[in-house]
């Protein structure tokens, strides 16, 4: 990983802000900055408050750890042990004094302790706090090579993980069960985390719910006709992948057919004519949406998605990251980025359908990263 470039758009920020001193705990700039993932995706109370990057505007950023650095070694030289026993205030009081201002701005990551705001808060008498966590988001945009491997293999390893769990969808297996096999399924394949809750949902025929997540139980037994829809990911290697897929379970209605094939139709067509410096955030809502309304179909997009419109966003060491994909977003798509592409059809009484992409932004146009099946409908 490129962590010099890394630290010099986060230095770049922090000079165009006047920030002085930027502190991160637990959370994804930390991990992006320095490769430890700090268990900050769940769990937090188990977190150790004395992890702590301290990074000033110039000179070396430095590392305080509730322990020992790790076997194979840091970017960062400055590393500062909070040993057994010993203060956490005082070890914070001595990095700012060695690195921080004797006022002027400090940023402030997100879910950085309480007990470390109150030590630098101390330490610099008069200094005015913003907040931290954003200021890496434009250099976080532009996927590295590595990360860009990484990726890819969270997309491979979901489209393994589901390919098994449809495989094995029977008649009377429930929503929660699915949930839980499809998690568990993850974990054993190598996966460390969910990128967030798995969710495998039914929409029964005739449904009466206005909305696709409360029209069947979560203990219902499957029987057809019933639409299904997932809507998964997990983390590997602390990148996370972000996938969905719609099938049927038992004879599906040819509105519902030709619905499905439309949507396939719609997000292939738009991934085709992405280009990297000329498609922006914006352009790809109506892209999906033409498609969609030339086949008869765009109401039930919009019926789901209005009046957001959202259809996307990237993806990374967060699930969600920026740039969104929402008609008033501008924002030029750069080689490097790694789109998720999810929009929805919502005919209530009848099906939900929703299909989600993992897409590289490449120097010649647009790849597809997740790959399961896109043709596999009826089960």
């Amino acid at each position: 990983m490129d962590y010099a470039r890394r630290l010099a758009g986060l230095r770049e920020e922090m000079k165009a802000k006047k920030i002085d001193l930027v502190a991160y705990g637990a959370c994804p700039c930390y991990q992006y900055l320095t490769g430890l993932g700090a268990g900050w995706r769940r769990g937090r109370d188990l977190i150790p408050a004395g992890d702590v990057l301290f990074v000033p505007r110039e000179g070396d950023a430095v590392l305080t750890l509730a322990g020992e650095p790790p076997a194979d070694g840091l970017w960062i030289k400055d590393v500062r042990p909070l040993r057994k026993g010993g203060s956490l205030d005082d070890l914070v009081r001595s990095v700012v004094k060695d690195v921080g201002p004797r006022a002027g701005t400090v940023g402030l990551g997100r879910d950085l302790p309480g007990p470390v705001v109150v030590s630098i808060a101390h330490a610099v008498a008069g200094a005015g706090f913003v907040d931290a966590s954003g200021l890496l988001d434009r250099t976080r945009m532009i996927k590295e090579p590595d990360e860009i491997d990484l990726l890819r293999k969270a997309a491979r390893l979901t489209d393994q993980v589901m390919e098994s769990v449809v495989a094995g969808i029977r008649d009377g297996v429930t929503q929660r069960q699915l949930d839980l096999d499809i998690e568990m399924k993850a974990r054993g394949m190598g996966a460390s985390d969910a990128s967030f809750e798995p969710c495998a949902g039914f929409v029964p025929a005739g449904s009466t719910a206005s909305d696709p997540l409360s029209a069947c139980p979560p203990d219902k037994g499957l029987e057809p006709p019933t639409a299904i829809f997932f809507d998964v990911g997990f983390v590997l290697d602390g990148y996370c992948s972000d996938w969905g897929r719609s099938m049927f379970w038992g004879t599906p209605p040819e509105h519902a057919v030709k619905g499905h094939r439309a949507l396939r139709r719609a997000v292939v067509d738009t991934v085709a004519g992405m280009r990297a410096g000329v498609t922006r955030a914006c352009d790809v809502y109506p892209a999906i949406e033409a498609v969609l309304d030339a086949l008869g179909y765009g109401g039930y997009m919009r019926a789901r998605l209005s009046p957001s419109n959202v259809v996307g966003h990237q993806i990374g060491v967060e699930v969600h990251e920026t740039p969104w994909l929402r008609p008033e977003n501008t924002e030029t798509l750069r080689e490097g980025m790694v789109m998720c592409l999810e929009p929805k059809l919502w005919h209530p009484g009848q099906y939900y359908f929703r299909l989600e992409e993992m897409v590289l932004m490449g120097k010649n146009g647009a790849e597809f990263l997740t790959n399961f099946d896109r043709e596999l409908f009826r089960l």
